[in-house]
Formats: structure tokens, C-alpha cells, sequence
């Protein structure tokens, strides 16, 4: 047991409820746009929210980007705490406006301060996650992932208004949560590595990009009306939560507990594919299967924010920009496809064969974006490397080398399997390998094992500690 702890990142050892704060948030923007009984549906109400929100992270990212904005002025946390709980309540419980209800500007405008207030949200929590190794952003991100989806249940099954009481008191808790996360700072346990002899300064604009035309596409699908049977809303919504936290649950032991690696391109892929999937089949799917078809691409775009999110923190980590423009532009491009999806889904939805339309659409998309994220674009950033053992500096990669054709010369090791080892001891992921000496994975893996055999070694810093001793 002592030992699974020591294997633990810092916000776990030392666990803090504010490290864990940005899950309100997150909990706040679904809630608030999955009621029933609001004032507007939730397409009308997430294309102004999500346009303001839009508006607010651009306007922060370009003053950040000129070098106008270093820190979080947390005097603006107040107002905007106070600003958006009362569009909260306006929007949750539209009772509370009486007469007010009927103008019609009136709701919009809430949806657009809460927006803003949202916006102002997520950005706080940017220095944070800026400042986190990969492993306590995975922790602190998938935990905050499990939480929120089990605390959404109840209020998403509150009547209107102890629901809207809660929602409003959201933006305030985040806020309070954020300020104590800043006070109790989580020290970085290693430097971030160099892999392939560079950090990733930049923005991975062409991975936003793919973001971007998944937003778009899942914004258009909730624009268009399909055909199906009722549900019953609390099953769904336990559903869908249940599934979210599992998720969460499986990433938490599959990184913290195995200490495996995250594949991100392989993991967006899957979740591009399969939202394709169903939306290619929803058409024919029947009323019966729709709603949990819908339920499926939920989850799936859950599991995009959560990436998102984590990615966004490991490139920041690595980056010298500004943690305001790298989160802000990632939030750009998932927020604003968003709306004008939302948007250009209420025109298709009022044309013939509109739901066989967006479906073969969605699925052309995003297979369209599958291909232009090649896999060359992720390894050569290597996003969630940390993960992996540190690798060593570059100035010894030549003295490796040497030692390397050295070592596989006295225990028999062929060409191929020498340049493999050179590339292992480098922290080179098998991707990496395969790409580079144009072979799979599985002859890496058994070239791999076969190098294990001959040396007399059993992992990676075995073969390190044979080096050093030679």
C-alpha cells in the first residue's frame, strides 16, 4: 500500500478538494444547458452562451498574446461570480423573471452574461494547470471528470428552483476553489523532458483544428430534430454519468496505477471514429435506439473536453507562452465551431432528408479530419511524453549510440535490433521507432522482446543501468 502511494502524483499524496475545483464549472455549463424547463431550449441558449463565451476567451487571448494580460486580476472574480449566478437562476428557473419572461431579448441576454462569466471561469484555472506535471494535470483532470459526473446526477433531477439556487452558487464556488488552488501550489517533481530535441513552445494549431471540426459537427447534430421514443430523463442521465465516471476511473488506474502512456492520437481517433459511427447509423437506428445513440456521442464529447483539458496543460507545462493563449485559443476552438454548428443545424434540420444529410456529413468530416491529424503531427510533439521515463540529454544520444553497437556486438544482437535499442534508450516510443525506421509496432515489440532475451534484461532501465555499467 505504502508503495502505491509513493506511485502517486503529489495531488493525490497531498489531496486538496481545490484541486479538483474545475470540475464546477463543468458541472455548471451542462446542467445549465441540459434543463428541460429552462427558459430556452438548449440550442438556443448554447449559441449565445457559447458566441459570448467565444467572444470573451478571444478578447483574453489577444491582450495575453500582446503581453496585456500576465496574471488573473481576481478583483474581476466577484462581479462575474455575481453576474453569472443571476443569469443562472434566470436561466434555470425562468419563474423568477415574471414579467421580465416575456421580452424576448431577455433570456438571450442571460444566456450571454452567463457566457462571459463561464469564459472568465475556465480561464482562472489556466495558470494552474500550466504549472502541473503531466501526471498530477491526468490526476487532477480525470478526478475532476469522476466527481462532477457523480455531483451532476442530483441537480440535473432538481425541480427548478432549488436547482437554480445551486447553479448560482456554482460560479462563487469555482472562484473559491480556484484562489485556494493558487495558495497551496503543487510542486513540479522532475523538469519537463526534451523529446526530439525540442519543446513544444508553439500551439498545436493542426490538433485544434481537428477539435474544431469535431465541435462543428457535434454542434450541427443538435441542431437537427431526429425521431425518437421518450425515455425516462433520470435513466438517461444516470446513464450517461455512470458511463463518464467508469471512464474516468479506467484513465486514473490505466495511467496512475499500470503507469502506462496515453496515446493521444490514438485515442482521438477512436473517439472521432466512433461519433462518426453512430451518427452515420442514426438515421436507421429507429426511434428506439436513437436516444442512446445521442447518449453515446454525450459521453464521447465528455471524453473530448476532458483530452482537451489535459492536453492543453501538458503543452502549457512545456510551453513559454502565455497559459491564457494556449487555453483560451483551445477553448476558441471547441466553443465557437460549437455555436455556428448549433446554428447551421437549425437550417439543415428544415431541409428534406435532413437527418440522413448530417449524418453522412458528420461521418465524411470527421474521417476528414482523422486523416489530416497524421500521426507525424502528434509524435512530433509528443504530447503526454512525460508520462514515459525520462529520456537523456541530447548531447549523450552519441556516446549511446557507440555504446549501444558496443553492447549489441558482444551479445549477438543483429543491424536492425541495435538501432532499435539506440532508439530505446533515448525514451523513443514505439510509434516513434516504427515511423522512423519505416516498420509496425509489433515488430518493434518483437524486436523489442528479442533484445530483452539476449541482454538478460527485463526493462528499459535495465538495459540503462548494462550501459552504465560497460
Amino acid at each position: 500500500m505504502d508503495k502505491l502511494r509513493d506511485a502517486l502524483p503529489y495531488v493525490l499524496r497531498h489531496f486538496d478538494v481545490a484541486y479538483i475545483g474545475v470540475c464546477v464549472p463543468q458541472i455548471w455549463i451542462y446542467c445549465i444547458a441540459h434543463r428541460t424547463d429552462g427558459a430556452l431550449s438548449e440550442v438556443a441558449l448554447g449559441v449565445p452562451l457559447y458566441l459570448a463565451l467565444s467572444a470573451f476567451m478571444l478578447a483574453v487571448v489577444l491582450l495575453a498574446w500582446k503581453g496585456r494580460v500576465t496574471r488573473c486580476p481576481a478583483g474581476l472574480d466577484g462581479p462575474l461570480a455575481v453576474m453569472q449566478g443571476a443569469a443562472s437562476v434566470a436561466l434555470a428557473a425562468p419563474a423568477v423573471l415574471g414579467p421580465a419572461a416575456g421580452i424576448p431579448w431577455v433570456a438571450p441576454l442571460c444566456a450571454v452574461a452567463a457566457g462571459a462569466g463561464v469564459a472568465w471561469l475556465y480561464l482562472r484555472w489556466a495558470p494552474f494547470f500550466a504549472s502541473l506535471d503531466v501526471r498530477d494535470a491526468v490526476a487532477c483532470v480525470f478526478c475532476a471528470m469522476a466527481v462532477g459526473s457523480a455531483l451532476k446526477v442530483p441537480i440535473d433531477l432538481l425541480p427548478p428552483a432549488p436547482a437554480a439556487a445551486v447553479l448560482a452558487l456554482l460560479p462563487a464556488a469555482s472562484a473559491l476553489l480556484v484562489r485556494r488552488a493558487d495558495r497551496r501550489p503543487v510542486p513540479c517533481e522532475r523538469a519537463p523532458r526534451l523529446f526530439h530535441e525540442q519543446n513544444p513552445t508553439a500551439i498545436p494549431w493542426r490538433i485544434l483544428a481537428g477539435v474544431a471540426v469535431y465541435s462543428l459537427v457535434i454542434g450541427a447534430v443538435k441542431g437537427v430534430p431526429v425521431e425518437s421514443d421518450p425515455v425516462p430523463f433520470a435513466a438517461l442521465t444516470v446513464a450517461h454519468h455512470l458511463s463518464e465516471i467508469l471512464i474516468a476511473l479506467a484513465v486514473l488506474w490505466w495511467v496512475l496505477v499500470r503507469r502506462r502512456l496515453i496515446h493521444f492520437s490514438s485515442l482521438w481517433k477512436a473517439i472521432l471514429l466512433f461519433t462518426a459511427a453512430t451518427l452515420f447509423f442514426l438515421p436507421s437506428a429507429g426511434p428506439a435506439v436513437t436516444p442512446w445513440l445521442l447518449l453515446g456521442d454525450g459521453i464521447a464529447q465528455t471524453l473530448v473536453v476532458m483530452l482537451l483539458w489535459t492536453m492543453l496543460a501538458d503543452v502549457a507545462h512545456h510551453s513559454e507562452a502565455s497559459p491564457f493563449v494556449i487555453f483560451g485559443s483551445g477553448w476558441l476552438a471547441y466553443s465557437l465551431p460549437l455555436a455556428v454548428g448549433e446554428v447551421a443545424g437549425l437550417l439543415i434540420g428544415s431541409s428534406p432528408a435532413s437527418a440522413v444529410g448530417i449524418a453522412t456529413l458528420a461521418y465524411l468530416v470527421t474521417v476528414a479530419a482523422v486523416l489530416a491529424l497524421s500521426d507525424t503531427a502528434f509524435s512530433q510533439r509528443r504530447i503526454f511524453a512525460d508520462l514515459d521515463a525520462p529520456a537523456p540529454a541530447p548531447a549523450a544520444f552519441a556516446s549511446l549510440d557507440a555504446q549501444c553497437a558496443a553492447l549489441g556486438e558482444g551479445h549477438g544482437l543483429t543491424a536492425r535490433e541495435v538501432e532499435v535499442l539506440q532508439m530505446i534508450v533515448k525514451g523513443r516510443s514505439k510509434s516513434y521507432i516504427a515511423e522512423s525506421l519505416f516498420i509496425s509496432e509489433n515488430t518493434v515489440r518483437s524486436h523489442a522482446k528479442h533484445i530483452y532475451q539476449k541482454l538478460d534484461v527485463h526493462s528499459k532501465q535495465d538495459v540503462l543501468d548494462l550501459l552504465h555499467e560497460s
